[in-house]
Parts: C-alpha cells; structure tokens; sequence
C-alpha cells in the first residue's frame, strides 16, 4: 500500500520541486543510474580469460516502483554495455508476481550472451510461492537460472566457473553440490544475491575468487556513512563497494530499484562492467 501511494503521488510533487534538490532527493532513479567500469585484476585467472568483460545487475523491484519503460531502458542499457558475460543478481520483483512479470516484459536476452542470474528473497514471494515458473520465464529469455548450481565457461581447455547459490534469507542455500564442481585450476565465480551468505560460505569451505552480491542497495539511505536502515544481518559490513576477505575479492553493488520507498541518498543506483584482467 504504502509503496502504490508513493507511486501515484510523487511524481505530481517531484514537478513542482526545483532541479537542484531533485539532484539531493532521487526519488525516480532511471536517468541516475550509474554504469560504474572498472578493471579487476586477479592472478588467479587464466590466461585465456584475460580481457573477458562482464556486466552486473541487481535488485531491480520491477513493480510499482519500477516501470515497464525503466525495465526496457535497463535491457538496453545492459546490452549496451557489449560485454561476454552477464549476471542478474536476483530481486528482478517486489514481489514473485512482478519478478515473472519483468521477464515477460523484457525481450529474450541474444544467445551469444551468456547470461546467469540467481534469486533474491523477493523473488520468493511473501508466502514461499513455488519459483519454477519464474524458472520458466528466464529460461524463455536465454537466462540461466542457478540455484545452487554451477555453469563453467570453457576457453583452451581452462574454465571460468560461475557459481549461484540459493538465496540465504528465503531459500536454502547448500555448498556441497558448489564444492563438488571446483576442479583445481578454476577461476571461480560466485554469485549470491545477498553478501549475508558469505561467512556460511567461509564456514563450509566454499572457496571463490570473486564474488558478485546485491540485496544491501549500498544502504538505500545513507547518512553519515552509516545505512539508515540496512537488510543484511550483519549491517554495513557488507553495504557497498569491494571488499576483501580471506584473500577473496568481493563486490557489493548498490543495485538498481529501490525498495519501500523510491528514495535513495547517498547510494546512487548502479549497474558494472568489469574488466577481469590476469596482472596489473
């Protein structure tokens, strides 16, 4: 309720708001967000990898707050980006309904596109609603859906493996079939919609060279450096930007849509193209 209210009303009052505070209060975020590029260099990846681009995506909330026009400039935008390899980091919906719905929306993804995504909490809905026809509707549009699965992407007999586990907050995420895959001499790629998933990975003896999370939306709100409100049970540890633990890399984006309220402050939105390199 609270989020359909906001929806309706704001862009009435946003009008009449000077330019210059429109730029401190982003409540409508789709000509905000940011294409944040950078070079990650890691010694650990094959050389036959070496200049493999990929882009990141997450936290979309297709739904009141996000519209079928901004879902179709992201397709875009993502296309845009021409990278090899693609990753949807999950919450595609406020709600499971709207999750199967922006995949029905937006066009099938080209099959030279190797696209994997894994799911959010909000992509289960608030009643543990089966997930299978969401499954479904990334299948239909070229989107491997990976839950507690691995994918590995061969070059000259080296392999890039992507690995998404099940949501930590509202699926079951399990790392024995994860730790099963890893063969010595790959570069792993982990994928969890939420950082908060990290440790129990740690724990388990999941090892990883880079991980890609979402879920945090780098706080939404931020005042003082600190989240106003912050989803992940262990707070800012993981709200926003490259972090490094154990000698693994981890990126936490600040995601796309927002949730609650179409507000962000100090945590712009955000998608990645990163460019994985050997050596510095």
């Amino acid at each position: 309720m609270i989020k359909r209210i906001a929806a309706s009303i704001l862009p009435g009052l946003l009008k009449h708001v000077p330019r210059n505070i429109k730029v401190l209060y982003p409540f409508y975020l789709a000509g905000q967000l940011d294409v944040a590029e950078e070079t990650h260099h890691s010694p650990a990846l094959p050389e036959a990898f070496d200049g493999l681009t990929l882009a990141y995506a997450s936290d979309i909330h297709f739904g009141p707050l996000f519209t079928p026009a901004q879902a179709t400039a992201l397709y875009e935008t993502l296309l845009g980006m021409k990278t090899d390899l693609l990753i949807l980091g999950g919450d595609f919906g406020d709600v499971l309904a709207n999750s199967i719905r922006f995949f029905e929306l937006i066009p099938a993804f080209p099959e030279h596109l190797k696209v994997f995504a894994v799911l959010g909490n909000h992509d289960y809905g608030k009643r543990n609603e089966p997930v299978a026809p969401l499954l479904s509707a990334m299948r239909m549009k070229n989107v491997i859906p990976l839950v507690n699965q691995c994918q590995a992407i061969v070059r000259d007999g080296k392999r890039l493996l992507v690995c998404g586990p099940d949501d930590f907050r509202c699926g079951r995420p399990d790392f024995a079939p994860l730790i099963a895959e890893v063969l010595e001499d790959d570069f792993v790629l982990f994928i969890p919609h939420s950082p908060d998933v990290l440790p129990q990975a740690d724990r388990e003896g999941f090892r990883y060279h880079l991980a890609l999370c979402g879920h945090t939306h780098g706080g939404q709100i931020v005042l003082f450096g600190r989240s106003l409100h912050s989803s992940s049970i262990y707070k800012d540890r993981y709200r926003s930007g490259w972090y490094k633990e154990g000698g693994q890399d981890i990126l936490v984006s600040n995601g796309v849509g927002t949730s609650i309220l179409p507000m962000r402050l100090g945590a712009r939105p955000q998608v990645h193209k990163l460019y994985l390199r050997t050596q510095l």
